[in-house]
């Protein structure tokens, strides 16, 4: 009765009534196995405590609660004589019952009842409503169009109560186990009893028969599984209730249930070579037995464990040759390459030549549309190839390149390092070597890359295309380092005929980032380019030159031409999944550049998450700078500390500024002391960092003030002016020149030229309040105007810390501004909410899926999740459910 307490006390309800001469009628209807028979059985006993007469039977045994069952039986089969019969001497016998005292009439199993039978019963409950008689009636709900189904409806509309017996819930479950096991279960344990899908019978048989069999062990108080076989006990018990379908019944669901817990009908024929009508008859069979039922858009099986205890008896061999049939007939599905992915690898034996070499194709045929799958697929037929036989480097490279293609780094470099432990054909070595040296250099270390792609140029023989890829991997993993490799890629560039695209776009891509290191701006901007025109075809084959033009543009103020050159590269090639990033990561920092930090923080968390944060090291280097600095400037600090500190590796020079700033923000500049030289060091080093972050500078000016450190913020004017000098095509560059400069100097003029040149809201608003601590000795009111403009951007940004900033320096002016503005808003509650947080509510309490928020406010569903988050710790709710009743209470 675990899990019935509810039932259980409608049931007392009914008796009591009953005790009290009042009539009454309970329809209980649930699965075999939901505990009818033992809920009547109980009721029976609870009867005679309350004074009632019980009076049971079954529905093919209802003669019984007569006098009048010979009569009966010799009349046949059923018919209004026989119904008129049945009908006159229940109604005889239950009244001189009732007459006696209250009676519980208890009939289970209704749904084998004949036609008279139930017609009888419908009477009687009305002829007898006069009567103390309870009557506790139950059906079977799996049976598809029986009679009793008929009945209950008439019942319940002339008054009956149904009462349905569902799947037990989780607190049910652990209680029912600790029951039988005598502890709680630990999780993978109720994973395996939720394949019971709460039926009290099928979770009994699997729990008691795992006890039975030793395969559950107790310690610490939790009971743990030592066998992942299912008990003979369990295997039993859905055997009989296979039994009784018809041999062609249980063919279809064999194959069913190799195909998994949910299948199309269209799915199963054509494995069988038949048509769907040819099913109907068995597939109508499994319905009305239970053992399926009907979902949406396909047939499934209502508990797991009926399916599991099927497919384990199936013989291992045609349960391989089924696994792969079905991956054969899945693998042209839309939507279905991870099934069919799973099925192969199960249809796979090790040895099986012809099957692993058809193996090899599918995962060629599969990695444009799921990389994933083909990874697992190209692992699994790794793991079933001898390490002598010669299909073994082939599928390892396979296997390294589709890890590689999913992001999964760690484990193809183990692939890698193990292969390299054996003897290994010259070329297969070379192409690993390459190979291996990309994981590294997306791991971000250069040296250990460039030793890789050496030791691929080492390798005898190598062909042209291989020789391309291997300078190719040595390019990029000393890209930024100067000298020779500088001096190897203009070589390449120079070369006639010599190298391939892929090759010969790297080279103008490593030129260009020099350039970019060096200040050159406009001359990096031409190199990039050159590198997409001479690309075609090289995106498939490492870096992703059309991204990094787009990387650039973002870093000079220019948002709309990065937005166009995405847009010219269409989709990240599947190669290379790693780059799948660089998008949202891009739109994080047009975002931050326009002050839209809410949204800048949300794009910046979608392209950390589409990796797993295992892209190119830079560009999630500035991933988490985006992020870093867009909470920081929300009012974020804790949160911006705990993003910028998020690198597993060496941070990039973009990330260790931001990790500077909110350094500073925490705890003051003086925590920067002894770590402010070496940054602003690493900063002159990479002079694009001034222009990428217009306002850099600046910070950079203002903290070493703070400091006491002058050659400090000197060197840093020097840097930002030459850049600036350097590349009068970038406005930007100019603007944060003079707002340093003013800060060095003191300059008024300097920092209106700055407040007029800053094409960002946030740097804007900073070099105006520059300005206004500036002019505020000699201008009381010019100071206090400044700082109104300054506090208005800010407010307008939710720029929050920044205008608590500006509030406190006018205060301290004696002047107090009110918090009118749409950023002071408490910390919880409907007003602590965002326009954009109010709006994503409204609409999630609608019902709306995140996918219908997104389309309809023209945001990505990461970004939806973004706001709904800030949304459920503003109200202090868990749920979309608490969401829509506060919703609802708030308009009414």
């Amino acid at each position: 009765m675990r899990g019935r307490e509810h039932e259980w006390g409608v049931v007392l309800g009914l008796l009591k009534a009953a005790e009290s001469g009042r009539p009454g009628v309970l329809l209980v209807e649930g699965e075999p196995g939901t505990g009818k028979s033992l809920l009547h059985e109980e009721a029976v006993r609870a009867a005679i405590v309350h004074g009632l007469t019980p009076a049971t039977s079954r529905a093919h045994e209802l003669g019984g609660l007569t006098p009048a069952e010979p009569l009966l039986s010799a009349l046949g089969e059923p018919s209004p004589v026989r119904e008129s019969l049945l009908m006159d001497a229940l109604r005889s016998n239950l009244e001189k019952r009732a007459g006696a005292g209250p009676v519980l009439v208890s009939l289970d199993d209704l749904h084998c009842a004949d036609p008279a039978t139930l017609a009888a019963l419908q009477a009687l409950c009305g002829h007898l409503d006069c009567h103390p008689v309870a009557w506790l009636l139950s059906r079977r709900t799996t049976e598809r169009g029986d009679t009793a189904a008929r009945l209950f409806e008439g019942l319940e509309r002339d008054g009956a109560e149904r009462c349905p017996l569902g799947p037990l819930g989780d607190d049910a479950l652990a209680e029912t186990a600790i029951d039988i096991l005598g502890a709680k279960p630990d999780p993978g344990l109720v994973a395996l009893a939720a394949g019971a899908g709460g039926n009290p019978f099928l979770l009994t048989e699997l729990l008691a028969g795992l006890r039975d069999e030793g395969a559950v062990r107790i310690s610490g108080g939790r009971a743990r599984l030592s066998s992942a076989r299912l008990p003979e006990r369990a295997r039993t018990g859905v055997g009989r209730r296979l039994d009784g379908l018809s041999p062609r019944t249980r063919h279809l669901l064999t194959v069913s249930a190799v195909l998994g817990r949910s299948f199309s009908p269209e799915d199963v024929a054509e494995i069988l070579g038949t048509t769907p009508a040819a099913l109907v008859p068995g597939l109508d069979e499994a319905l009305a037995s239970g053992i399926l039922q009907s979902a949406s858009d396909a047939l499934r099986f209502r508990h797991d464990l009926v399916r599991r205890v099927i497919v384990e008896g199936v013989p291992a061999p045609v349960r391989q040759a089924l696994h792969r049939q079905v991956g054969e007939v899945l693998i042209g599905r839309e939507g279905a390459t991870a099934s069919a992915a799973s099925h192969l690898v199960q249809g796979v034996r090790a040895g099986d030549v012809r099957a692993l070499a058809r193996l090899d194709q599918v995962v060629a045929a599969v990695l444009p549309r799921s990389p994933q799958s083909a990874a697992d697929l190209a692992v699994h037929a790794l793991e079933l190839t001898g390490f002598a036989e010669p299909d073994r480097a082939p599928r390892t490279l396979t296997a390294v390149r589709t890890l590689i293609a999913t992001g999964r780094l760690d484990e193809a470099a183990r692939l890698a390092r193990d292969a390299f432990a054996r003897p290994m054909p010259a070329l297969p070595c070379a192409r690993l070597h390459c190979l291996l040296s990309e994981i590294l250099h997306l791991r971000g270390r250069a040296d250990e890359a460039a030793e890789e792609a050496s030791a691929a140029l080492a390798e005898p023989c190598l062909s042209d295309g291989l020789r391309d890829d291997a300078e190719l991997a040595l390019l990029n993993a000393r890209a930024g380092a100067g000298g020779e490799v500088l001096e190897r890629a203009a070589a390449i560039v120079c070369s006639t005929g010599e190298h391939g695209d892929a090759l010969i776009s790297g080279a103008f891509l490593t030129l260009a980032l020099a350039e970019w290191d060096a200040g050159a701006l406009t001359t990096g901007l031409a190199l990039a380019e050159e590198a997409v025109r001479r690309a075609r075809s090289a995106d498939a084959r490492g870096t992703h030159p059309r991204l990094v033009l787009a990387m650039l543009l973002t870093d000079v103020q220019r948002p709309a031409a990065a937005r166009t050159v995405l847009a010219s590269a269409g989709d990240v090639s599947p190669d290379h999944l790693a780059w799948t990033a660089a998008p949202a990561i891009l739109s994080a920092r047009a975002h931050l550049a326009a002050g839209r930090f809410h949204d800048a923080a949300a794009e910046a968390e979608e392209g950390l998450a589409a990796t797993g944060g295992l892209g190119p090291h830079l560009l999630m280097s500035s991933g988490l700078a985006a992020l870093a600095a867009a909470t920081l400037r929300a009012g974020d600090v804790n949160a911006a500390h705990r993003y910028a500190h998020g690198a597993d590796r060496r941070p990039s020079v973009s990330l260790a500024l931001v990790t500077a700033q909110v350094t500073e923000a925490r705890e003051g500049a003086a925590a920067l002391e002894g770590f402010f030289p070496p940054l602003c060091a690493q900063v002159l080093r990479h002079r694009w960092t001034l222009i990428a972050d217009p306002a850099a500078a600046a910070w950079l000016v203002r903290t070493a003030h703070s400091l006491g450190d002058r050659p400090s913020g000197e060197a840093v004017v020097a840097a930002v002016e030459l850049l600036a000098a350097d590349n009068p095509a970038f406005p930007a560059a100019r603007a944060a020149a003079a707002h340093a400069r003013g800060l060095l100097d003191g300059s008024a003029s300097s920092l209106e030229q700055a407040v007029t040149g800053h094409t960002g809201p946030w740097a804007r608003a900073s070099a105006m309040e520059d300005l206004a601590v500036l002019v505020t000795p000699a201008s009381r009111r010019r100071a206090v105007a400044a700082f109104d403009t300054a506090l208005s951007a800010y407010e307008a940004m939710d720029a929050t810390r920044d205008a608590a900033r500006v509030r406190r320096r006018l205060r301290r002016l004696g002047v107090r501004r009110r918090h009118w503005s749409r950023i002071e808003r408490p910390v919880s509650g409907w007003a602590s909410l965002t326009d954009t947080e109010r709006a994503v509510s409204e609409l999630v309490a609608q019902s709306l899926t995140n996918r219908q928020v997104a389309d309809q406010l023209f945001m990505s569903e990461h970004t939806v999740a973004f706001h709904l988050r800030h949304v459920f710790r503003k109200l202090n709710i868990g749920s979309r459910v608490e969401l829509a009743r506060l919703a609802f209470q708030r308009n009414i």
